[in-house]
């Protein structure tokens, strides 16, 4: 079945285009979260069904014109993922007095001056273009460790690296964005 197809079904809300969902994208679903939320299978699951539930709910608003399903489905699943660890964070500091992980530190403060939400935006722009421009295989690792948070053991098995090459590669495509970003003044 087409996304197309999948789409169609599902704006009709017909469980078939749910389940067609499912058997196509399942597998992809469950390697972005559990590469997120690593071991925590109540969470995995949880994640998984709440993606297929925004999905469910907002595929009206879904156009082909912007993104892929599959795209769609990515952004989706990783960003409930990330919601779901730093509720599990939370819960844990909460529980536990345990400081939040890098991870959870990272999630942007929403008290920020409108000026500079709009540079948050510009540079998030910025960098989506610089990333897009790499070659294939650093675009990947890029997105592997920063998108996916895959660590790099995982990526290096994934791609026949050893994980020495990745953080080399990793640290000099950092330094290359970093002086990308320099002449804008952003550092």
């Amino acid at each position: 079945m087409t996304e197309q197809e999948i789409v169609e079904l599902i704006r009709i809300q017909d469980n078939a285009g749910m389940a067609a969902l499912a058997e196509k994208y399942g597998r992809l679903l469950r390697y972005i979260i559990q590469g997120i939320l690593g071991n925590r299978q109540d969470d995995i699951e949880e994640c998984i069904n709440d993606t297929y539930l925004k999905i469910w709910r907002n595929v009206q608003q879904f156009d082909f014109d912007r993104a892929s399903l599959s795209t769609y489905l990515k952004v989706i699943a990783r960003n409930t993922a990330l919601n779901r660890l730093r509720d599990v964070k939370r819960h844990e500091e909460h529980c536990c007095q345990e400081e939040f992980s890098e991870l959870a530190d990272s999630v942007p403060d929403s008290k920020l001056s409108v000026e500079e939400q709009i540079v948050k935006k510009e540079q998030a722009a910025r960098l989506n273009e610089v990333v897009r421009a790499l070659p294939d295989k650093e675009r990947e690792l890029m997105l592997r460790k920063y998108f996916y948070l895959q660590s790099s053991k995982t990526i290096a098995s994934a791609m026949g690296m050893t994980v020495n090459a990745v953080d080399t590669k990793l640290s000099r495509l950092r330094g290359r964005i970093r002086e990308e970003f320099s002449g804008y003044g952003w550092t």
